[in-house]
């Protein structure tokens, strides 16, 4: 994962990567004046550690007020802070959860966080259990034909 907070020196840089209509991320657009930006900046270093380690190719992005003209994505803001998940550059999503680092790192997770590996071992799992519904499908056809006959032959004795 990428970890980018945006200055004048890499703006061209996360613009190009933001270009890519398949990028994943997730930005925190925020004011160094507000005083729940300040609060939320003590608290971003801990998420950027705890989701560094995430196999993904998406970008986790801080992008300070000063650079929102300069940036080319979706970058209306309603009220700082504000943390938004993109794709391609254009806003799918605003996070409304506790600005906690543990909500916000399983946001991050969430959005940003899957890998093939982890896909492949849900595919086996969906493999094993359609496996085990056909034989349980299978018994009860057994079971109903089985209480079946018995019933037939109940009646057939009177």
């Amino acid at each position: 994962m990428k970890i980018i907070e945006v200055t004048d020196s890499n703006v061209s840089h996360f613009n190009r990567l933001m270009e890519n209509p398949a990028q994943k991320a997730v930005i925190k657009f925020y004011a160094e004046w507000c005083g729940h930006c300040k609060e939320l900046n003590k608290k971003w270093p801990e998420l950027e550690q705890q989701v560094k380690k995430i196999p993904s190719a998406g970008i986790l992005a801080s992008v300070p007020e000063p650079m929102m003209d300069k940036i080319h994505c979706d970058n209306k803001i309603r009220g700082f802070p504000e943390i938004q998940f993109m794709v391609g550059g254009k806003k799918k999503k605003d996070y409304n959860g506790k600005r906690e680092v543990k909500d916000l790192a399983k946001f991050v997770k969430k959005k940003l966080g899957k890998c093939k590996r982890t896909n492949k071992k849900k595919t086996r799992h969906h493999k094993r259990k359609k496996k085990r519904k056909k034989k349980t499908q299978k018994r009860r056809k057994r079971g109903k034909s089985a209480k079946r006959e018995r019933f037939f032959k109940m009646i057939s004795l009177k």
